[in-house]
């Protein structure tokens, strides 16, 4: 007799988006440690790109969280890889195979 086991993944991709009357709305999608999400600004023409390694950023920490300031308030130093990787020279294949699976 063969015993079922449990499948851990039920998807291999995740997409959310979020929009409102006045607000900009945001596209997302994820696929195993890796998230991209995409923010529309209120002009319609520009987006503000993040990419994060969910593994090693699970917060989702950006640049600002670095800021001395910002660390003193909150207790919490990320680590150096620990920010929006999607400007990154070296992630930019990644970033390229996320925009494309945003679009599929």
């Amino acid at each position: 007799m063969e015993i079922a086991t449990k499948r851990q993944t039920i998807r291999d991709s995740l997409y959310g988006v979020f929009s409102a009357e006045t607000r900009p709305g945001l596209r997302t999608v994820r696929k195993g440690d890796w998230k991209l999400i995409k923010y529309d600004v209120m002009d319609g023409k520009h987006r503000v790109t993040q990419l994060f390694n969910l593994a090693e950023n699970p917060h989702e920490f950006i640049e600002q969280h670095h800021d001395p300031t910002v660390t003193a308030l909150t207790g919490i130093k990320p680590r150096p890889n620990q920010t929006n990787l999607s400007s990154h020279p070296r992630f930019a294949e990644k970033l390229r195979e996320m925009e494309a699976l945003l679009l599929e």
